[in-house]
Parts: structure tokens; C-alpha cells; sequence
């Protein structure tokens, strides 16, 4: 019983303290506002019988600048003045408040593209501010500048200006960045040149030039397909925005260790710039001579497009598969005497059709392929070596050397196996007479 009274007596005690606590409190409160209204009847002394305070402008100090500092917080007032300090909604002096046009028409500044809310107040009138404000505005918002808007901003028009030249601006980058990633990815393939190939049908005595064609199969260089597709949707990314003018742009990119196909909302003019600088490849392929003058050359459209990302990554499949090997060689020879491998082969893959002098035909050595962009930017390039020539000129000399040593390789591969078997072979077989 002991400790629920004092438990009681405690609860009583602490109530009384806040409640008192509280009284204290508001009594405060209620005299402040009595002394602020006795404050407030008194009338202040006259401005004449009270000795302003001394002020010294400092060298540089525009004289609306000291009257600034007149009316700032804090400042020293007279000597006689007493109580609170109270912040006071008094309008700007007229001789300080100016509007952003008559600022500009004071300094001759250009004029920047400074945010509406700062120009203009809810109802659509012009706002004022000091000679500093505008300045520390002008500092802020200066390095986006409003060429072509006039000095004279007009209401409606200045905001409609700017937001114009801001999308100008931005729409010009983003037609860089497409001009720029398509020089990228010029040189983004390589090329294989085929061995020449002629038609008997064009063999005919007398002829002085014959018709030949030569295949060339491009492809896409190793690692390619994993970065240029990011390296796009990088530049344009930032670009990404859905709008009336906009359309869908799609990406095949790899990144994680795997393909993400991804999409972008990008200017219908952008896209259409990059259809069309794509579309305009071509393929030129010259014939040189042993002195490296040119012989022929012919050029052909790539047969690119805008979807040439989705092509790096997924190219196009040739599934060539030569007839007749037995009766004629096979286009898949290259023009160094290997192979172009066209049994599904993935590329894109040209033939081009060429006349070359009889007179400049035997000097054939080398074939060169180049892509040629728009406005004649080059890319990609393939050159070709010919193999060691075994003759020195039409006539032909001596090849014993060649065939001396293909005989020794032949019949030594002829005398291990038939020694296997118990029989003997003579000495290597080789006509004199042959050069």
C-alpha cells in the first residue's frame, strides 16, 4: 500500500510541474506580443534630430550598392534605437529595380538563357531584381547563350526562344553522334579476294581484251560484334527520349557475357541519317601490275543498311557450294592460291565483273579492296600479294629448279612405301628437255 501511494503522490507532483511549466511558457509568449505592440504605438524620433550613422564607401562601391547596404539586416542604425529586430517586407527601391531587358540594355551583355521562373512572376509579368542579382544570374545561366534571341526579350517569346535553341542545339549532337559512329564502324570489316576467273565462252583467237571476274567475300573482324553495337547504344543513349518526332531504334549489344537486344527512342532525322550514310557504301576493287600501276577497276554497292548492327552480330550466310570441281577450279580459290573458304561462309560476298587488256593481262600481281563511305570517306581495306612468280615474263625460263625438287619430294614418298612391300625403285625420272 506504501508504494502505490507514493507512486500516486509522484504522478501528482510531475503533473502540477508541466502544467506550471506550461503557464510559464504562454506567459511569455502573450508578454512579447504586448511589448512588440506598446513598441509599435511608440512613434520613432524624427530622421532630423537623429545623427545618421557615418558611412564610407570603399573604392569600387557603386552608390546603389551603399544604398544596399542602408537597408540590410543587422545593419548599425541609430544610437538611440532599441528592441527587436524585425524583417520588413518594404518594395524595392525604383531606382534599383530594373527588369532582365533593361540589365541587358545597361551592360550590352548577351543574354542567357535564364529560366522563366526567374523572368517572369505567376501572372506573366516581368520580374525585378538589383544589378547584382541579374549579374550572379547572368554568371550562372551564361554559358548557355541565346544568340539568336534579341536583345529586347519580349514576354512570351523569350521562353519560347529558348526552349527552341535548346532543342536545336541538342538535336545537332545528336546528328554527330550518328555521323560520328558511322565513321567508326567503316572500318569495322576485312576482305578475302578470290582468284580471277575466265570464261571459256570469252576465249576466242584474236581477242584483245579478256573478260574475267573476281570474287571478293567481306567479313566482320574478330571482336567487332561485341563492341561496336555497345559503343552505339553509348553515344546514344543519352538521346533517349520518347516524343512526337522520335522513333524506336534497335540494338543487339553484348554486354554481361551475353546478347541484349535494347532499343532507344531517337529523332526520326537521325535515323534517317543513318539509314542513308549506310546505304551508301561501296566496294571498289582495283587490279595492279607488278610496277603497281593500275590495271582495271569497278566498284559496286556494300548492300549495307540501317540495321547493319543486328548484321555484325547475326551476318548472312553464304552456304556457297562450287560445282563441277572436276571439270573447272572452283571460285573458292583466293587470290593468293589458298582458299576462301565459302562453304557457309558468313559475310557478304561480291563478284565483280572486269575487262583487262590481253597486252596487260600476263602483268597481273596484286588486287586491292577498299570500302568507300559517304562523300568518299575510305574504310575498311584488303590488299592482296601474289605468290612468287615462276616466271619472269610471258616467254617463261627454266623451271627445273621447281620441278627438280617436286620429283626428289615424290619419289622419296614413292620409295618409303614401296620398300615397305619389298620392292626397289631407281633413281628419281626427270626430262631434260623440260623448262
Amino acid at each position: 500500500m506504501r508504494e502505490r501511494r507514493q507512486g500516486r503522490a509522484v504522478a501528482i507532483i510531475l503533473t502540477v510541474i508541466a502544467i506550471l511549466a506550461l503557464l510559464v511558457f504562454l506567459g511569455q509568449i502573450f508578454a512579447q506580443e504586448e511589448g512588440e505592440e506598446m513598441a509599435a504605438e511608440e512613434e520613432p524620433p524624427p530622421v532630423d534630430e537623429v545623427a545618421p550613422p557615418e558611412m564610407t564607401a570603399e573604392p569600387g562601391m557603386m552608390e546603389e550598392d551603399m544604398m544596399g547596404m542602408e537597408g540590410m539586416p543587422g545593419a548599425r542604425g541609430p544610437r538611440g534605437a532599441a528592441g527587436p529586430l524585425k524583417w520588413t517586407e518594404a518594395p524595392m527601391p525604383e531606382e534599383l529595380a530594373k527588369t532582365y531587358a533593361e540589365f541587358i540594355r545597361e551592360t550590352g551583355l548577351t543574354p542567357a538563357l535564364i529560366p522563366d521562373y526567374f523572368l517572369f512572376d505567376a501572372e506573366g509579368n516581368a520580374r525585378t531584381a538589383t544589378k547584382n542579382q541579374w549579374m550572379q544570374l547572368q554568371r550562372i545561366y551564361g554559358e548557355r547563350r541565346a544568340e539568336a534571341v534579341a536583345v529586347t526579350a519580349g514576354r512570351p517569346g523569350y521562353g519560347l526562344a529558348a526552349r527552341i535553341n535548346r532543342e536545336m542545339g541538342v538535336k545537332q549532337k545528336e546528328l554527330d553522334a550518328v555521323r560520328y559512329l558511322y565513321e567508326k564502324g567503316l572500318d569495322n570489316f576485312s576482305f578475302k579476294i578470290g582468284y580471277p576467273q575466265v570464261s571459256h565462252s570469252a576465249i576466242r583467237p584474236g581477242a584483245t581484251t579478256i573478260p574475267i571476274e573476281v570474287g571478293v567475300l567481306m567479313q566482320v573482324k574478330s571482336g567487332v560484334a561485341q563492341r561496336y553495337p555497345s559503343l552505339v547504344y553509348r553515344k546514344l543513349k543519352p538521346y533517349d527520349n520518347y516524343g512526337e518526332d522520335r522513333q524506336l531504334f534497335h540494338i543487339v549489344d553484348y554486354e554481361g557475357g551475353m546478347w541484349n537486344p535494347k532499343k532507344l527512342w531517337i529523332w526520326n532525322d537521325a535515323v534517317a541519317e543513318w539509314n542513308n550514310l549506310w546505304s551508301q557504301n561501296s566496294i571498289s576493287l582495283t587490279l595492279y601490275d607488278v610496277n603497281g600501276d593500275e590495271i582495271v577497276s569497278a566498284s559496286q554497292s556494300a548492300g549495307h543498311s540501317g540495321g547493319i548492327c543486328a548484321k555484325l552480330v547475326h551476318p548472312d550466310e553464304l552456304n556457297y557450294v562450287p560445282m563441277y570441281e572436276t571439270i573447272i577450279a572452283p571460285r573458292d580459290h583466293s587470290f593468293e592460291g589458298g582458299r576462301l573458304n565459302l562453304e557457309y561462309a558468313r559475310g557478304w560476298y561480291y563478284s565483280f565483273s572486269l575487262s583487262i587488256p590481253m597486252s596487260q593481262l600476263a602483268a597481273l600481281d596484286r588486287a586491292e579492296a577498299v570500302l568507300v563511305g559517304a562523300g568518299g570517306v575510305e574504310g575498311s581495306r584488303g590488299q592482296t600479294q601474289a605468290p612468287p612468280p615462276e616466271t619472269a615474263g610471258f616467254e617463261a625460263v627454266s623451271t627445273r629448279p621447281y620441278v627438280q625438287a617436286g620429283v626428289e619430294r615424290a619419289t622419296d614418298t614413292a620409295r618409303r612405301g614401296v620398300g615397305m612391300s619389298g620392292y626397289s625403285l631407281g633413281p628419281p625420272v626427270f626430262t631434260p628437255g623440260f623448262q
